[in-house]
Parts: C-alpha cells; structure tokens; sequence
C-alpha cells in the first residue's frame, strides 16, 4: 500500500474536553447523491473516542506546503494544536492554509480490521485551489499535473 498515492488529510473533532485531531491519509469520497465520504481511524485514537461522542467531524485537506503539520498531528502528544494556526468553523477545529475543508456527520461506524470506518454525510465544503498535499513511498509531496509546467 506504500505505493498508493494519497491525499493527506487532518481529521478533527470537538468535545467539551476540547480540539482533537490526527493525521488521516485513509480518506476518500463514497457518493455523490448524497454527498458522502469515508475516513479510517485507528480502533486505538484518541479522536476515533472523541468523534464517538461529538458524531461529527472536520476535514481538513492539507495543502503542498503543510508536510510539518501533517508530523505534527500525526505524533502521539497531548496538545497538537499548540502552536498552530486555526479557528472553530462550523464548531469544530479547522487549519488555516488548507486546500480544502469539508465537514461531515458520522452515519455509521463500521468495523474494519484494526482500524473504524467513518461514513460521513458531507453538510459543507470549502476549496482554496491550494496544491494539496499527498503521500506515497514515505514521502511527502504533491500530484505533478498541478506543478508549474
């Protein structure tokens, strides 16, 4: 799966404890009619608990340049927003700079090996026409037909 080109994503949610976020390559779209997505998290997440309970969700579509915050967030440490630059939209976390943000309702949780699935109504969608970020073979980059010729 190293060679699979992804998009790299930080998911966030928000409870009355506060922000929670991680790195999530394990995205995709599931349906046009409705507008749906599907994200995978660790069974073992802080945010996969989190999300449990606040039923919603904050994609944030990282962009080119974002390669430190996807480290970041994807690291084990208590406050990953430290530091970084966001605000509440549509109640939850949202990075600023990103490609893109989509926020989405939790419809199901559906059990997939060591991680959980994530079936998600999309209820908004925002672009900023920013490179995005991606990820294959351990390495950060972006998909080459958006490079400057």
């Amino acid at each position: 799966m190293g060679e699979v080109c992804a998009q790299v994503t930080v998911v966030t949610t928000a409870t009355e404890a506060g922000a929670h976020g991680t790195t999530v390559t394990a995205f995709c779209s599931l349906s046009l009619d409705p507008p749906m997505v599907c994200v995978a998290l660790d069974r073992g997440s802080r945010l996969l608990a989190a999300v449990h309970d606040s039923r919603r969700i904050g994609i944030n579509l990282l962009a080119q340049d974002h390669d430190a915050l996807a480290m970041r967030f994807a690291s084990k440490g208590d406050d990953k927003f430290a530091g970084t630059a966001w605000a509440l939209a549509e109640g939850l976390p949202r990075l600023d700079g990103n490609a893109g943000w989509i926020v989405g309702e939790v419809l199901d949780f559906v059990d997939g090996g060591d991680h959980v699935v994530l079936f998600c109504l999309v209820t908004a969608v925002d672009t900023a026409g920013l490179r995005p970020l991606v990820y294959s073979r351990r390495t950060f980059g972006t998909h080459s037909g958006l490079l400057p010729a």
